[in-house]
């Protein structure tokens, strides 16, 4: 069923080029019981007009933010919020995501509304992925209970990586 619920939020997400990590799992049934919260999967994707991120949670979040600079001589860096898009009534799992416009100047730019990853004057490749870097968690009250990261191809993971972090990859 989750991989079914997969594939439409893939064909749906308003992106011209979208990932979904390849760590995905199946472990989202409950028999009512209070599941661990940690972080399942996460789809990102882009446009000439945004970027959308969502990250699948095992169990509820209090909260689910997300990191993103650059390995650049000149890097920028954002933090953003997610808002909560849909939950298990149960606490099995729940559904964290942000679209974000792309702007075009820094002093537009306003975290947990918009980006400026994809301006045409800040990136030397299509939208900046290649040299983006990102780290997303997972809260509980103001505990981080997991936390990824993830790296363009021409991008130093080492820059995003924190204790505790796992490292995820898209296929």
């Amino acid at each position: 069923m989750q991989k079914l619920a997969l594939l439409a939020l893939t064909l749906t997400l308003p992106a011209c080029f979208t990932k979904t990590d390849s760590g995905t799992t199946d472990s989202n049934d409950t028999d009512g019981s209070s599941v661990e919260l940690g972080i399942d999967y996460v789809t990102y994707g882009y446009d000439a007009g945004g970027w959308s991120y969502e990250v699948h949670c095992f169990g509820w979040a209090d909260l689910v933010s997300l990191y993103i600079t650059q390995d650049t001589n000149s890097p920028w860096d954002e933090d953003h919020e997610l808002e909560s898009w849909d939950f298990d009534p149960d606490g099995a799992w729940d559904i964290w995501g942000i679209d974000l416009p792309i702007v075009q100047t820094w002093q537009d730019q306003e975290n947990g509304v918009n980006t400026l990853f994809g301006n045409s004057t800040s990136c030397e490749n299509p939208y900046c992925e290649g040299t983006m870097l990102w780290r997303a968690y997972a809260w509980e009250g103001s505990t981080v209970k997991d936390c990824v990261v993830w790296a363009g191809a021409d991008a130093n993971i080492s820059i995003v990586m924190e204790d505790g972090c796992r490292q995820i990859y898209f296929d």
